[in-house]
C-alpha cells in the first residue's frame, strides 16, 4: 500500500523571503524571490546547509526538483483551480500552493 504525505511550505507577501524546514528528516532552507521583471517566484534550495539548487522557478505541473534526486520527495506548485499560474499574489494568497509530496509504500503485517 502507498502512503502520501503532503506538506505545504508557506509563501508570504514579501518578494524575498527565507526560510527553513525539515523535509523527509533532512534540514532544508529556501530562499524565494519573486522578481518584478519576469513576474515569476524562484527559490535557491540547501540542504543540510549546503546549497543544492538556485534559481529554479516556481511553475506548475512538474516535481520541481525531479531532475536532482535530492530524497526529501518532490516539490510541486499547486493550483487551487486549473489554470492559475504562480503569480506575485497567488502563492502568498494560496490560490496556489508550494508543497512538498513523498510516496513510501507501507507493507502489510
Amino acid at each position: 500500500m502507498t502512503t502520501t504525505a503532503i506538506v505545504e511550505l508557506p509563501i508570504i507577501s514579501a518578494a524575498s523571503q527565507i526560510f527553513t524546514t525539515v523535509l523527509s528528516n533532512r534540514l532544508c532552507m529556501f530562499l524565494v524571490n519573486f522578481s518584478e521583471t519576469s513576474k515569476r517566484w524562484s527559490f535557491d534550495l540547501w540542504i543540510e546547509n549546503e546549497i543544492a539548487l538556485q534559481g529554479r522557478r516556481i511553475v506548475t505541473g512538474v516535481d520541481l526538483i525531479a531532475p536532482f534526486e535530492f530524497g526529501i520527495g518532490e516539490l510541486h506548485a499547486v493550483p487551487v483551480q486549473p489554470g492559475i499560474e504562480p503569480g506575485r499574489d497567488e502563492l502568498p494568497a494560496e490560490r496556489v500552493r508550494f508543497v512538498q509530496v513523498v510516496y513510501s509504500d507501507d507493507e502489510a503485517a
